[in-house]
């Protein structure tokens, strides 16, 4: 007589599942999770960018301080004051909607340097504040993680209401995929540069994700350029009615690392310039584009039925059936996110990997109580 076929270890189903979502449920609330979680939202936005940009007005340009620019100015960058006062000067002649600087203001006088250079740059910061809303940045120092000053006809000129922390959100791995509209300080909260240019332009603007897939890719016009433009009609049709924001574009300059680049000129990935990261945000936070992340009874739907795996009997089934649920969850979490809702997928990944363990250790020990008895 043949021997009867191995029978699979008598667990009760409810419990297998109640087990493994149990588990699953614990690996969300990890540091792993939240990791599986960034690289996930990460390849999301790379997916959209690459197949389903959303539509935004081209209302941001960004003029960039480049190479060729640096190249050009004979000053060394901390004495750019009259290069700088004549590009404010002109963008104020063109009548741009808002122009926000992303480089900080000098610390004190360079008069006794060169006599004149603290005017040229006076006179540029007035014309941008007569033209409409002016932000500057205020840069913060990594030694004392104080604000550095600024020379004080600048700041007189400016006021509290025209300066915005320079700050980026950074995840716990570096990367930028957040921004912030206040950064709590001993004081409370003071405005980003983001969050000033918001109440400056009069928006009620919300804060949270960054969306990458928003927009067509930045183009920038190069410094250097904008002072070589003499003819105002130009400088009308590139900046009339838009926001201007000044920065660092050079590719050796202050980057942030990102999940997408959306600066146009640039093929770089994995960074881009933090004017173009300003530029992002601020595209985002206008356009009350922020996705919402999805409620915890919708993630403790999904987690689940990623846990309805652990009801199945043979290993082969539950993997060919868990990489079906995986691709099934990232594409719907993916389509959620083209709607404005982020699905944390971590946790519902972590339990198929974890219910498929668990059906292959339940058919192990069938096997290996088969073989005992045999």
């Amino acid at each position: 007589m043949a021997p009867p076929e191995p029978r699979e270890h008598r667990t009760p189903r409810g419990f297998s599942f109640v087990a493994v979502a149990l588990l699953g449920l614990a690996f969300a609330f990890t540091p792993w999770a939240d990791q599986l979680d960034n690289r996930i939202l990460d390849a999301q936005w790379r997916t959209l960018r690459k197949f389903d940009i959303r539509p935004a007005p081209p209302e941001i340009v960004i003029v960039g301080i480049d190479e060729r620019t640096a190249q050009a100015i004979a000053a060394p960058p901390g004495m750019w004051h009259e290069a700088l006062g004549m590009a404010l000067v002109r963008l104020a002649s063109a009548r741009p909607r808002a122009i926000a600087l992303e480089i900080g203001l000098p610390e004190r006088s360079f008069d006794d340097v060169r006599p004149g250079l603290d005017r040229a740059l006076l006179v540029g910061l007035a014309a941008a504040r007569e033209n409409g809303p002016l932000v500057a940045s205020l840069t913060i120092d990594a030694r004392t993680r104080a604000a550095r000053p600024i020379h004080l006809p600048y700041l007189a000129l400016l006021g509290e209401e025209r300066l915005g922390l320079g700050l980026v959100a950074r995840d716990g791995d570096g990367v930028t995929r957040r921004y912030a509209l206040r950064v709590p300080t001993e004081d409370g909260a003071f405005p980003t540069l983001v969050g000033r240019l918001c109440r400056a332009l009069s928006r009620d603007c919300t804060e949270g994700l960054l969306h990458f897939a928003l927009g067509e890719p930045f183009a920038y016009v190069p410094l250097q350029r904008l002072l070589e433009i003499r003819d105002t009609e130009r400088l009308a049709r590139l900046f009339r009615d838009r926001i201007v924001l000044l920065g660092d574009t050079s590719r050796f300059g202050g980057r942030i690392p990102v999940p997408v680049n959306v600066a146009a000129w640039e093929d770089a990935v994995g960074d881009m310039p933090s004017a173009v990261v300003h530029a992002q945000s601020l595209r985002t936070a206008l356009q009350d584009a922020a996705p919402r992340e999805a409620s915890r009874p919708l993630v403790a739907v999904v987690l689940s039925l990623a846990a309805l795996l652990a009801l199945m009997k043979r290993p082969l089934h539950a993997l060919i059936v868990g990489v079906i649920a995986a691709m099934s969850f990232f594409a719907g979490a993916t389509l959620l996110l083209r709607t404005g809702l982020f699905m944390p997928l971590a946790g519902a990944l972590g339990t198929l990997a974890i219910a498929f363990l668990w059906v292959s250790a339940r058919s192990f020990g069938s096997e290996f109580e088969f073989r005992r008895r045999r």
